[in-house]
């Protein structure tokens, strides 16, 4: 409904459907067009939040959710990427060209060129703006947006989005089997 707290949802959601719940993890998204989406029957859900003008983005805003159901990015954008990151990530690809004797004699400027073209492949995997739509490969997911939108007589833009997937966060115990019959039998002497 958009008033009240969280704890008032609940006990209305509790008075209507007579199971006691509790809630571990929310999210508020003040302003913007939300649209919701589950996958898998409930184990995936998405919010996507856009600024919406002129058009319904209902349907785009339902794409976006489902490649982020799908393929769970990193980061939304390109610019979100922290530059510990592309750090880490550099310092890998260029961990991995110093031992490939195929780039032994390759000049430093080369170099250069290939590890930009591999962030960009680090982008494209894992910035959701910049990914491969799902629907359609050849063209990224805010290549879509903004034909979708366009065709639809207006604009959209990308704000947030928010991803939960049922049983993350929780830590399972792990016990060892033989450390647990070991003291069951070492209990009964």
């Amino acid at each position: 409904t958009g008033n009240g707290t969280v704890k008032d949802a609940k006990d209305e959601l509790f008075l209507a459907l007579r199971e006691n719940m509790s809630i571990r993890r929310f999210a508020r998204i003040a302003d913007g067009f939300s649209v919701p989406y589950v996958h898998m029957k409930g184990k995936i859900g998405v919010i996507v939040n856009l600024t919406v003008e002129g058009c319904d983005a209902t349907e785009i805003g339902k794409d976006i959710a489902m490649q982020i159901a799908a393929l769970n990015p990193r980061f939304w954008d390109k610019s979100q990427v922290t530059q510990d990151v592309l750090d880490e990530e550099k310092e890998v690809l260029l961990g991995q060209m110093a031992n490939d004797p195929k780039m032994a004699g390759k000049p430093e400027q080369v170099k250069e060129k290939i590890v930009m073209g591999k962030l960009n492949k680090f982008y494209a995997e894992n910035c959701l703006l910049q990914q491969a739509f799902v629907k359609d490969g050849d063209v990224s997911v805010e290549q879509y947006m903004n034909n979708a939108a366009k065709a639809l007589g207006g604009k959209v833009s990308f704000n947030t989005a928010v991803r939960f997937e049922k049983g993350e966060g929780i830590e399972k115990k792990q016990e060892n089997f033989a450390a647990e019959i070991a003291s069951m039998v070492g209990g009964n002497k």
